[in-house]
């Protein structure tokens, strides 16, 4: 059995506490019309922490620059999509200016409130309705100073 595919992604939240997902794109291989966090794989000679930044600056044309890991969660269909491995961060602050979608992997990006996520039909992950909220707590303590 071989090693498990590991990516990295980022839970961008701007100041409205709001979490940027990007709708990926019909040609993709993996959840192809859905909705997913920012990120992709990690590269042999990176850090997860290096390829989310790398990512993220690849898909949003910003650079993380202040954030936490949230979790590591495992490829919920890898009967469909692989054995694989997300790291997931919550990303607070950014240099470069508003994200936008800046290159061909996603349809759309946009902008949800955490309460949104569950009723969304075509989420990635059910995860990202758990992490979204740690994501902007996490926003909110950066905030508040706490």
């Amino acid at each position: 059995m071989s090693d498990p595919v590991v990516t990295a992604s980022a839970l961008l939240v701007n100041e409205s506490g709001q979490v940027l997902f990007g709708l990926r794109a019909d040609w993709k291989k993996a959840w192809p019309g859905h909705w997913d966090a920012i990120g992709g794989r990690v590269e042999p000679d990176e850090t997860p922490e290096d390829a989310m930044k790398r990512e993220v600056r690849e898909e949003t044309g910003v650079t993380p620059t202040e954030f936490l890991w949230l979790d590591c969660v495992p490829e919920r269909r890898p009967d469909v999509y692989g054995d694989a491995l997300h790291h997931v961060y919550a990303v607070t602050a950014w240099t470069g200016g508003v994200p936008e979608n800046v290159c061909d992997e996603h349809a759309e990006i946009r902008w949800f409130a955490p309460e949104e996520l569950g009723a969304l039909t075509n989420l990635a992950d059910i995860d990202y309705v758990r992490l979204a909220g740690a994501a902007t707590r996490q926003r909110q303590a950066v905030v508040s100073g706490g």
